[in-house]
């Protein structure tokens, strides 16, 4: 079994709270080397009596001692020391004395004087060591300030001198507290071997195991940690609270889940177990997981409505379980107990993500972002990244990059905050910025296929095009590369309008790698763009045939036999299925709109596109088919702002000289409906 340190056996000093202010650095002991002093008339029998008679109120001392009486105690010691002024012993006893009665200033005065009597004197080493040690865990451990640094630097050398060559029983304090003392201090190395050695002399003993695991945690040893921590809950269950937390700092998280949950069996009422086992099951990928993750914060939020954090983890856990009307509850009820929390803030941008409603994003994270926190810079970076990835969603690249760029000074380091900001930068066309700042990054990855098409695409805006195609076939052309680099190329080429090279690209693509679903797919869609229909339709209803949940494919067949007017119920049974898969996809909720538009069902075509027009703002098509719909409900007002935001939008796909005769069309009748 595991032994508890007991503190009279080893000596150690727990003294009572100081009544008043004591500068213990006042006393800071020089232990000299100096003998113990002879009494005068040593051989007389009038000293011999004193020293008897000293003996005698030592032993009296040190009975009231224990038993209680620390009056008794003084009085018997003090009248020891009077008859034998020279006993360095007689001192730190009555030091000890002192001490524990809260008597600090005595105590350290006698303890100094012990040692000015004998400089080896174990007690008063072991004493002032334990009393500065104290004084230091006061502060910042000794870290901060000139005080607590010398506090501290007093408690080693007593200790260190305490240690000697005393017996191991009389030591594992010593050793303990001076383990702590170099942990305090950052110094992981000595704190190791010290504490290495406290558990060599005594296995088992709790405290030093707690303290040697978290030093390794602190050290980066977690290895080392961990295989200590799984020994020590072979004989003591209590360790699986710290061996959970080791697991959670190597990101073994089903590990982890696993310790939380035996720690819980302890204490099943520790509702801070319940909290890190379904924060560590959120990290873990099934579902399975997420749900009970959910039943351990819904018992936690019910005993504890108002308390952030796990409702913070209740929204997340929802949210992966798909129930984001329940995650945005979750989120608003952070949110209305503290209306400045940055994670309410957080947990509801993310439902808002999901959803893909980007002005609601903006709306919900201006306001955190505009005046920072001090001492959150973190979260208010956090933010920030959010924010600007709405910003880019709906086509604002200035607000985009300022985002960013405010990220990245509060978050310096941060590379993919970089690359964001240069993907702003692009749709800003700002391109001599955002090359710069590509280049700058590619020269750490240059195999960054993003990065790769970052550039391409600021080279593209510059009108350079064959430059951007010179920075992204050497990485579809390199040793052992994959399908994304040509898929990426591809890509390219359509995005300038390009489909026969795009095409031309996927066709040995598809061949090379005819199990990758999403090649075959690109390369349909390419065909679809060159209204090849028929081998587009083909290679659609293959990817389907070997994957029915294929989204991109179901959605696609549905609106390429929709447009060419054939087999409109399976064209709304695909792009159903679609929708199934994924409900917040603008583009999948505007094929759904438009086919009902085109079956006449206008309440239904409304809906679908209004969501799809909210959430792809710069794209022409939709804002052209939610226009057409509003036009035949007789919304005239809202149809021709639907129309021009057309025209301002990407061009993709439009009519533009069809789109400005509808607009003229309709003005008349605006005001009317």
């Amino acid at each position: 079994m595991i032994h508890l340190i007991v503190s009279v056996a080893l000596g150690a000093v727990q003294p009572a709270a100081l009544a008043q202010p004591f500068d213990l650095l006042q006393h800071a002991s020089q232990p000299s080397n100096q003998a113990p002093a002879k009494p005068s008339g040593a051989g007389s029998a009038k000293a011999a009596d004193a020293i008897a008679e000293a003996y005698y109120q030592f032993m009296t001392g040190r009975r009231l001692a224990m038993e209680g009486d620390g009056d008794g105690a003084i009085k018997a010691l003090r009248l020891a020391m009077a008859l034998d002024p020279a006993s360095s012993q007689i001192a730190s006893e009555l030091a000890e004395v002192y001490a524990r009665q809260g008597q600090m200033k005595e105590a350290v005065e006698l303890a100094d004087a012990a040692l000015k009597l004998d400089g080896d004197n174990w007690d008063a080493h072991r004493l002032l060591g334990m009393l500065y040690a104290d004084l230091a865990g006061r502060g910042e451990a000794g870290r901060t300030g000139t005080v607590n640094a010398s506090a501290w630097q007093h408690a080693v050398d007593h200790l260190e001198r305490a240690l000697g060559d005393t017996q191991p029983d009389m030591t594992a304090g010593i050793r303990l507290t001076l383990g702590r003392m170099y942990f305090q201090h950052q110094d992981y190395d000595k704190a190791i071997g010290t504490l290495k050695r406290l558990l060599a002399d005594g296995p088992g003993l709790p405290q030093g195991i707690a303290l040697l695991a978290e030093t390794y945690a602190a050290a980066g040893k977690q290895s080392e940690a961990i295989a200590l921590l799984k020994d020590a809950v072979e004989e003591e269950p209590s360790f699986y609270s710290a061996l959970a937390e080791a697991y959670d700092n190597q990101q073994r998280f089903a590990e982890a889940a696993s310790a939380y949950e035996k720690a819980s069996e302890q204490n099943p009422r520790d509702a801070d177990l319940k909290i890190k086992r379904a924060a560590a099951l959120l990290n873990l990928p099934e579902t399975a997981s997420a749900a009970q993750a959910r039943a351990l914060l819904l018992d936690v939020t019910k005993t504890d409505p108002n308390a952030s954090w796990p409702l913070y983890l209740l929204a997340r856990a929802l949210r992966l379980l798909g129930d984001l009307d329940g995650s945005e509850g979750a989120a608003r009820r952070i949110l209305i107990i503290n209306p400045g929390s940055t994670s309410g803030a957080h947990a509801l941008a993310q439902v808002f993500e999901s959803r893909r409603q980007y002005t609601k994003i903006v709306e919900t994270l201006e306001p955190f972002v505009a005046k920072p926190q001090k001492g959150r810079e973190a979260d208010t970076a956090l933010l920030l990244t959010h924010l600007g990835l709405a910003y880019l969603e709906l086509g604002r690249g200035e607000d985009a990059a300022g985002a960013f760029d405010r990220a990245i000074q509060l978050s310096p380091g941060d590379d993919a905050l970089k690359a964001y900001r240069a993907q702003a930068l692009v749709l800003a066309r700002k391109y001599d910025l955002a090359i710069t700042l590509v280049r700058g990054l590619r020269t750490v990855r240059p195999g960054d296929l993003g990065l790769a098409r970052l550039e391409a695409d600021a080279l593209r805006g510059q009108g350079n095009f064959d430059a951007g195609v010179a920075v992204l076939r050497p990485l579809m052309d390199a040793p052992g590369a994959g399908p994304t680099g040509v898929q990426a190329l591809s890509d390219f080429y359509a995005s300038d309008h390009r489909y026969a090279d795009a095409a031309a690209l996927m066709k040995p693509a598809q061949e090379r790698f005819p199990k990758d679903l999403n090649v075959q797919f690109q390369y349909g869609v390419m065909l679809e763009r060159l209204k090849r229909f028929e081998e587009a339709e083909r290679i659609f209803r293959q990817v389907i045939a070997a994957d029915a949940n294929h989204a991109g494919a179901l959605n696609y067949l549905g609106y390429t036999l929709l447009e060419r007017g054939q087999r409109v119920p399976e064209a709304l049974d695909l792009i159903q299925r679609a929708v199934k898969l994924d409900p917040y996809n603008g583009s999948y909720l505007d094929s759904l709109g438009w086919v009902h538009f085109k079956l006449n069902q206008l309440d239904l075509a409304e809906a679908s596109l209004r969501t799809a027009a909210e959430q792809l703002v710069r794209d022409s098509v939709v804002q052209n088919h939610f226009g057409d719909v509003l036009a035949a409900k007789g919304s005239f007002a809202e149809a021709v702002e639907a129309w021009r935001r057309s025209l301002s939008g990407d061009g993709e796909g439009i009519d533009r000289a069809r789109i400005e005769r509808k607009i003229r069309d309709a003005q008349p009748r605006v005001g009317k409906e």
